[in-house]
């Protein structure tokens, strides 16, 4: 749908004339347009006193800006260029903005063609990996990448030039043209002059990498994956690169954060998207029933049996089998596990044939596989098959730049039954200091207590203290001992800290410590 960004776009052209002559009309979409001698411009001059790059004509809401790139080859001063203004360039040529209306074909100027607008992508750029990764948003105006300390993205390379490459908004999203650079842009192992960005795109510049990813938006299937953070931007980085690769995928995290909501993520950014998505929980199904739901079985196969039932795997033909908590598969779910992996035929309980399948597997844990592995709890072969890839989620108190939006979001969902709510800063703020044992599922039960509890729309600072006295202890009770020792580790072995930070008893912090653990996640 038409957004703000291309109002201006649908109706006005650039007009470049030379000494009151009309020399050509170039439509003005959500694209920029830059202007100078070099080859590579949109609008080219072929003129001495015209600079390589001269200037950058950018499109937003209703207004046309204009960037000199004279002073500083980036992006320099911005100034607005009205309808009907004649802008100067170099002795004797102008560009002046007027209605598609104002230019015939008659007076030389090219046929028009406008492409179709679209809303801009919520893009970022992300360099280096897990706790070492950086984050820059991209949004609706041009920014320029490179060595120089007055770039929007300063980059510490001696291989990168001072003013490497541009990234500006396009109508198809977002696109990167190279300024010349010595030693060249590339996008996914190819070199550019100017180049449209794509979610999951590998952008190059000397000896730096930088992943283009997609922020979520509210209203898809994965809209619980607010995407925000730099921790969780760099864990959807690598969604963006796995999602079309035919390989298993491993998704690790701590209990509540969403590991089915990533797997969902990556069913739908992959090749398999029009194919089904089954999700089946290892852990949450007693034993004897487990293996008719992965594999299958035929009709009076055993007691109960009354009709034949299609298992997880043959559901799934043609998409993709999340199976979540695979740490809990019994010894003998683990060999048939593996034996589908390696040949991919399925055989139901009490059927004497197998039936191929073709399906994506994704699998999910809390806990340390290898360390199971080395245990002897988890088959080491059957690891290291659906460990092809691995996508680390991260915790919620790893990520607080998170908690606003998912508030926002969840808050927006409840809207229906509980009406319109919004949130005060100081409640939003304990949020933040909390450090969530339960995640992002603890984050969303927490609201719905507090949209219920609150008087009127507010949800204040009290009515989130008592939803957190309500809840956390309960969350303290599921959260592994592992996760409590983090916490513990955080206040630097404080436990009076830790616990009001959990908002439980210290003695409840203690017994839980002392309690019976399980691996660490």
């Amino acid at each position: 749908m038409p957004v703000d960004i291309c109002s201006v776009a649908m109706g006005d052209t650039l007009c470049l004339s030379r000494a009151g002559r009309h020399i050509r009309s170039f439509p003005l979409g959500a694209s920029a347009l830059e202007l100078g001698s070099d080859p590579d411009c949109d609008i080219v001059i072929h003129a001495a006193a015209v600079p390589r790059r001269s200037k950058l004509f950018q499109p937003h809401g209703g207004t046309v800006f204009v960037y000199d790139l004279e002073a500083r080859p980036g992006l320099g001063a911005r100034s607005v260029l009205p309808i009907g203004r004649a802008l100067a360039v170099g002795a004797s040529y102008a560009v002046t903005r007027l209605k598609a209306e104002a230019v015939s074909p008659a007076q030389g100027g090219t046929e028009l063609l406008h492409a179709q607008c679209r809303e801009p992508a919520r893009l970022s750029l992300i360099g280096g990996h897990g706790a070492a990764a950086r984050a820059f948003h991209l949004g609706d105006e041009p920014i320029s990448l490179g060595g120089a300390s007055d770039n929007a993205m300063t980059l510490s390379d001696r291989a990168v030039s001072r003013y490497h490459c541009r990234i500006e908004p396009s109508a198809q999203g977002v696109c990167v043209r190279d300024l010349g650079s010595t030693n060249g842009t590339w996008v996914d192992g190819l070199r550019i002059r100017r180049h449209q960005l794509r979610p999951g795109a590998v952008l190059r510049m000397g000896r730096t990498e930088l992943r283009v990813v997609r922020r979520c938006r509210d209203g898809s299937s994965s809209s619980e994956l607010v995407v925000e953070s730099t921790p969780m931007l760099a864990a959807m980085a690598d969604v963006d690169r796995f999602a079309t690769l035919p390989w298993p995928v491993l998704i690790h995290g701590e209990t509540g954060v969403g590991k089915e909501h990533v797997a969902r993520a990556l069913h739908e950014r992959g090749v398999r998207r029009a194919g089904p998505f089954v999700p089946i929980n290892g852990g949450g199904l007693p034993r004897e029933l487990i293996e008719s739901e992965l594999f299958g079985h035929e009709r009076g196969a055993f007691t109960g049996a009354v009709q034949t039932h299609r298992g997880a795997f043959e559901q799934a033909h043609g998409g993709t089998l999340f199976l979540d908590e695979v740490a809990e598969l019994a010894p003998e779910l683990q060999t048939r596990l593996l034996r589908v992996l390696e040949t991919w035929e399925v055989r139901r309980v009490g059927s004497e044939s197998a039936r191929r399948v073709d399906v994506r597997l994704l699998c999910a844990t809390h806990r340390d596989l290898r360390a199971m592995v080395r245990a002897g709890r988890f088959r080491s072969d059957l690891y290291y098959r659906i460990h092809r890839l691995l996508v680390e989620v991260p915790a919620l108190r790893a990520r607080p730049d998170d908690i606003a939006p998912l508030a926002a979001h969840f808050i927006r969902l409840m809207e229906p039954e509980v009406g319109e709510r919004r949130i005060a800063p100081e409640a939003l703020e304990r949020l933040r200091r909390y450090t969530w044992p339960g995640n992002v599922r603890e984050l969303r039960n927490l609201l719905e207590l507090a949209a219920v509890d609150c008087d009127g729309a507010l949800i204040d600072l009290a009515s989130v203290e008592r939803a957190l006295r309500r809840s956390v202890e309960p969350s303290a009770e599921r959260s592994s001992a592992g996760s409590l020792r983090e916490t513990l580790q955080q206040y630097g072995g404080n436990l009076s800290a830790a616990a009001r930070a959990l908002g439980i008893p210290r003695s409840t912090l203690r017994d839980r410590l002392q309690g019976p653990s399980e691996p660490d996640s």
